[in-house]
């Protein structure tokens, strides 16, 4: 194991090195979001031949507006049909045209760079931001379903050429895990079109970039959680929001689902601990009348 690990550790460029321990990384994944932004819009400016300064950029500004309109909390992606019932979230046509514009500046990027493992896997990352668009701003679920099918091509092809690139398996890991969960007649289909379907295979492709993963590593960290969380295993989902919980100390967005995932483990005392983490002042991004609505939700589920 430590040989593997060391193995894909060779193979990171320093480029995304500095992404994940750049303060731009740190401060987004905080929810400072209005920090982080000027940041990311520094490294474009300064690298505009890297693309994925730009995807980050557009990342930021999608997820900016998502949080503010509090889209971004496990529920959401636990329960995607209630979501898409739920009111529009505000994207103002300025935001529109600089998430537009960050995109288009890094397919650019990309497409300068040839058909690379890394530019493929960057056009990739920028329809993935398109389908969460279509999806979580939009409420657009058939468009969300093609552009998230374009960047699941991409990033196999990008597979085929270096089947070490672990970042790029995401995408085709957690759709495998999607399909493979569907209905047999739905899961035909999908052989149809290339896709076995196996959850067991998506669940292994997401560890693995959990694990081992770099640019891409936090998000399957995110999406293994809500996957151990619907399988049924909240346990091994703890582990893994407790740790983001701590790398992030203002993301009160982790802290809450440690709690919600002890409730699970039928472990209510030590969610009352982490719950009661919340007020204090680290959580500067959580707004009291939030933290209200969290608290009665809580209450709720733990005498359920």
């Amino acid at each position: 194991m430590k040989r593997r690990a060391f193995l894909f550790s060779t193979l990171i460029p320093a480029a995304a090195q500095d992404w994940r321990h750049s303060a731009a990384f740190h401060r987004l994944y905080n929810l400072d979001f209005e920090a982080a932004i000027p940041l990311l819009e520094k490294d474009c400016a300064q690298s505009p031949a890297d693309p994925h300064h730009h995807n980050n950029l557009a990342y930021a500004i999608l997820y900016r507006a998502l949080f503010a309109a509090d889209a971004l909390d496990g529920a959401v992606a636990l329960s995607i049909s209630s979501y898409l019932n739920r009111p529009p979230v505000p994207f103002s046509p300025s935001e529109r045209a600089r998430f537009s514009t960050a995109l288009a500046r890094a397919e650019q990027a990309a497409h300068a760079r040839g058909q690379s493992t890394d530019s493929l896997y960057a056009l990739g990352v920028s329809q993935t931001h398109r389908a969460n668009l279509a999806l979580l701003i939009d409420k657009h679920w058939r468009t969300a379903l093609q552009t998230a099918g374009e960047a699941r091509k991409l990033h196999a092809r990008a597979l085929s050429l270096d089947s070490r690139l672990l970042d790029a398996q995401l995408v085709p890991s957690f759709h495998e895990y999607v399909l493979g969960s569907l209905p047999f007649f739905i899961k035909a289909l999908g052989f149809l079109v290339g896709f076995s379907g196996e959850k067991a295979k998506g669940i292994d492709g997401l560890r693995a970039v959990a694990q081992y993963g770099f640019r891409a590593k936090l998000e399957a960290q995110v999406l293994l959680a809500l996957v151990e969380r619907r399988e049924q295993h909240p346990e091994r989902a703890v582990a893994i929001m407790q740790t983001l919980a701590q790398e992030f100390p203002s993301n009160h967005l982790y802290r809450r689902e440690v709690a919600n995932l002890l409730l699970a483990a039928k472990r209510p005392e030590e969610a009352r601990r982490e719950f009661a983490q919340l007020s204090e002042p680290r959580y500067c991004f959580l707004k009291p009348a939030r933290l209200q609505i969290y608290r009665q939700e809580f209450e709720a589920l733990l005498h359920a």
